[in-house]
């Protein structure tokens, strides 16, 4: 064998070496239907959060608020201001969440059934996977906003919670 075509294969022996190291590299894309199958567990986790919200934070928050607003007539006066405020942010927080409670469990509804027609569409090929992947890219921003949303209240519940419980124990 001639030099040259030595060197020839050995410079295909190395390009190929390059190309197996690079594709290492890049972890496989999931699939559009692994996609979706994972923005519906993120979905389906935040409507879960949303229950606990409604179902716990949101009523043991409220009971104490009112017991913390009842408690400002027996404490100093010095108390009664620091404390009016952040009675005052906490059922801002309450009323903004009775006023979107409903609209946020029906997202996650409607985005949950979304994905589960599009997951279908796509397996039974009645789209194909750019078109599937426009219809995503939709879901996703309602799913991040749903999202953000729960983490807003669960947030917000949390420190309000905390001060109610800084009241409770300031009159005693």
């Amino acid at each position: 064998m001639s030099k040259t075509r030595l060197k020839t294969i050995n410079n295909g022996l190395i390009a190929a070496l390059i190309a197996l190291a690079l594709g290492a590299c890049n972890p496989k894309q999931p699939s559009t239907v692994e996609r979706i199958e994972k923005l519906q567990k993120q979905v389906n986790a935040d409507a879960l959060a949303l229950q606990q919200i409604e179902n716990e934070d949101y009523p043991n928050l409220s009971r104490d608020f009112l017991y913390c607003d009842s408690l400002l007539q027996y404490m100093d006066t010095t108390l009664v201001n620091r404390y009016f405020e952040k009675l005052n942010l906490t059922q801002a927080y309450l009323k903004q969440f009775d006023g979107v409670k409903a609209d946020m469990r029906q997202k996650a509804e409607y985005s949950n059934l979304q994905l589960d027609h599009l997951k279908a569409d796509l397996e039974s090929q009645y789209i194909n996977d750019s078109l599937a992947t426009i219809y995503l890219e939709a879901e996703t921003k309602v799913a991040d906003t749903l999202h953000h949303r729960v983490l807003y209240f669960q947030d917000r519940f949390a420190s309000c919670q905390k001060e109610m419980n800084t009241i409770k124990k300031a009159r005693h």
